[in-house]
């Protein structure tokens, strides 16, 4: 949220370093005694490879300059004109990531190296944008970029501090599509969803692009190409410049929390582009169609909150299983599922930045300078959609009719099931069952089959835990409610005569059943009903199953007890008799 963010910008010089006066400069130090005779000699080495290079790549003979090049680096990496040779290299054979590499590398050494500084600008404006660069070379670049943090809880882990950091980076300055370059006319965009059997066109000629960074490295992706039209074209004279940036940024901001928690891989076209267009024309809203996502009359004025959930809906399209086929209000379902999880996410990266449980003033805030404003409405947003959603699921069950419906209701089941797990287990888990539903346009039932596959075999190896807050609360009597945190229900607490109910999926076996609760020595009571029978336990309970199932387990405190700070139950193979 913000917490490494600025802008690089390209500074220029016309001093040269020649090599004949780094040569006297290093001839003079060496015959002064600061600087062994070894090192003389191999930058003398260095100087003459280059001098070489250069010969060679007049001839043409690109093979063997590179060679020679390489050689030059191993004799003095310190070098800076043997990166810029390099640099050009890589340019005249149409090496574009590689030649801003060697660029930046030689602007590393010499700040104020000219040739280097010209032919980067040259490269950044006159040919296609790299597909990559280094994080470090951005300072370097004439474009002006922003570098921001987004950051994500470590798998399994609560406690304060246990995050990762991913970092991407998005441009701002002036920059023209690839297909049209600096003369050309704007690029014109068909609209595929207008309801009419004649094409309609918009037209785009600015483009915003949005680059990802490795982890545990320095290098940045290319990952999405957004055009818009400038003020200059626009029908309704707009300037969409900072709109194309907030999209950008949202869009890499999700994208990041779908790697780091789902292990979603980066998909996009053969070069791994996600192409997105926003079009003043078209009908209301935003599609994915083949591939490229368009969002329509973009001058029609849209609060932040709605375009963020309009972002995570196009990209859950991209992301997430397209589980199908609805009548309403869509055919798929993984777009409404995706507002679900990435605004979830981005209020729980709120509470990681400020170190506050959801949601307090400091962690609006916190999402409010990320998305633009519209703290509220996105509190209103989990509160009505996410949890509402969950507890149409809690209160219809797991083998609901709905589970085989086509309705929007049917829709927000099965975006309840996927938050229940998430809720439940947390997004790795979540992430197995996305991996394991099989076929390209899986059905929700799928989904529910692969959860009921995967619990069996965790169980099969280690005990399962189920987060106290995934309990059906209109099945859960509580002095107390609950906080409504980003992805589930916190800080549930058991009062005397207070009882929870947590719905479990159990396969065939003997399993046994426990409460971890703060403090330990709480005194709780579990109970289960099984084949019309009802077992209760003061400490656990011993089941046996015949058939797998789905059931609720009731969690009540000791009517003297004091208050019980339920964190969830554990499933594990019975101990053999």
């Amino acid at each position: 949220m913000n917490s490494s963010s600025g802008n690089h910008k390209h500074t220029t010089s016309h001093h040269i370093p020649t090599a004949w006066r780094w040569a006297a400069i290093m001839l003079g130090v060496a015959l002064l005694g600061l600087l062994p005779t070894s090192a003389f000699s191999d930058h003398t080495e260095a100087v003459t490879l280059v001098e070489e290079a250069r010969q060679l790549i007049e001839q043409v003979n690109y093979e063997e300059a590179r060679t020679t090049l390489q050689a030059a680096l191993k004799a003095d990496p310190t070098y800076a004109e043997t990166y810029a040779t390099l640099g050009h290299l890589h340019e005249l054979g149409g090496e574009v990531e590689q030649a801003v590499d060697s660029y930046g590398h030689a602007l590393e050494l010499a700040p104020n190296h000219s040739f280097a500084q010209l032919h980067i600008h040259h490269l950044f404006y006159e040919a296609h944008f790299p597909r990559w660069l280094q994080l470090d070379y951005l300072k370097f670049s004439p474009i002006s970029t922003v570098v921001d943090t987004c950051q994500t809880r470590l798998p399994n882990q609560d406690q304060p501090g246990a995050v990762a950091r991913h970092d991407f980076a998005y441009t701002t300055s002036l920059v023209f599509p690839e297909e049209m370059g600096r003369t050309d006319p704007a690029v014109k965009v068909r609209i595929p969803s207008t309801g009419s059997d004649s094409p309609i066109y918009a037209t785009v000629n600015r483009v915003c692009y949005g680059l990802v960074k490795r982890p545990n490295s320095q290098r940045l992706d290319l990952r999405f190409v957004v055009q818009y039209p400038s003020r200059t074209i626009s029908q309704s004279d707009n300037d969409y410049s900072k709109l194309a940036q907030t999209i950008t940024h949202l869009l890499l901001r999700f994208s990041s929390y779908a790697t780091a928690y789902l292990n979603r891989p980066p998909i996009g076209d053969e070069e791994g582009l996600v192409h997105v267009y926003l079009c003043e024309m078209g009908p209301a809203g935003a599609e994915l169609y083949r591939d490229n996502i368009y969002f329509y009359d973009i001058g029609q004025p849209r609060t932040a909150a709605e375009w963020a959930r309009e972002v995570a809906h196009e990209l859950g399209h991209y992301l997430l299983p397209a589980v199908s086929e609805f009548n309403e209000p869509e055919k798929l379902g993984n777009g409404r599922l995706g507002e679900g999880l990435f605004l979830q996410w981005l209020a729980a990266e709120a509470e990681l930045v400020t170190d506050e449980p959801w949601p307090t003033e400091k962690t609006v805030k916190a999402l409010e300078a990320v998305i633009g404003g519209d703290g509220t409405k996105m509190v209103n947003f989990l509160d009505d959609q996410c949890r509402s959603a969950l507890d149409l699921w809690l209160r219809e069950k797991p083998n609901s009719p709905l589970l085989a419906a086509k309705s929007a209701q049917a829709m927000d089941y099965f975006t309840g099931s996927c938050l229940w797990v998430l809720a439940a287990h947390g997004p790795q888990l979540l992430a197995q069952v996305f991996d394991n539903t099989p076929g390209e346009n899986p059905q929700p039932a799928d989904f529910l089959a692969a959860y009921q596959q995967i619990v069996a075999d965790y169980l099969g190896q280690q005990p399962l835990e189920i987060n106290a807050g995934a309990l059906d609360l209109e099945q859960s009597t509580l002095s107390a409610s609950p906080r409504e945190g980003p992805v589930r229900r916190e800080e549930i607490s058991l009062a005397a005569g207070d009882s929870v109910a947590v719905p479990v999926y159990l396969p065939a076996g003997m399993w046994q059943v426990s409460c971890r609760a703060d403090p330990s020595s709480a005194s709780v009571t579990l109970q289960i009903t099984l084949e019309g029978k009802t077992l209760i336990s003061p400490d656990h309970l011993t089941i046996s199953t015949q058939v797998p199932g789905w059931h609720t387990i009731r969690i009540s405190s000791a009517e003297a007890s004091a208050n019980v700070h339920l964190q969830g139950i554990q499933i594990e193979q019975a101990p053999q008799a």
